[in-house]
């Protein structure tokens, strides 16, 4: 019983903070391991799916001066199976801790370079996975939003 709380109170959290799944966002983080993230802190929590939920955008045009690959070089980060070319993009449950897509901005020796995926069975043809400090900024923006909004649950 007592694991138990913590994860409702991450599902209030989550519930109130946005539409998307932020325990299926996150719960890749911990190796799918529901155990260690009911351990975890909820605000600590909030910031990883913040994080992964700004990671990525969809767009129709290639963002100028970013390098381009295909989905299907995306590899499970638990696993060894990858993304098919027709995998069909969904940002309110696509986790960045499920796949490599940290792999891929290691390869440049900066955190300032953006990523574009394509997707060409989305409705927009390609993915974009923001630069570390990009999605770092965006991150602390939705949660200063979220606290703005919601002040008594900090």
């Amino acid at each position: 019983m007592k694991r138990f709380i913590p994860i409702v109170a991450f599902m209030l959290v989550v519930m109130s903070a946005s539409a998307q799944n932020c325990e299926s966002i996150v719960l890749p983080f911990f190796g799918y391991d529901t155990a260690r993230m009911e351990d975890y802190p909820v605000q600590k929590l909030m910031q990883r799916c913040w994080y992964s939920q700004a990671s990525f955008y969809e767009s129709d045009t290639i963002p100028a001066g970013v390098d381009v690959f295909n989905i299907s070089e995306v590899r499970e980060a638990y696993g060894t199976n990858y993304l098919p070319q027709t995998y069909v993009v969904d940002l309110t449950t696509l986790s960045y801790y499920a796949y490599n897509f940290h792999s891929f901005q290691l390869a440049y020796p900066r955190g300032n370079v953006t990523l574009c995926f394509r997707t060409p069975s989305s409705t927009h043809p390609y993915l974009v996975l923001r630069s570390i400090e990009d999605s770092y900024q965006v991150a602390s923006e939705m949660e200063a939003a979220y606290y703005e909004a919601h002040p008594n649950e900090r």
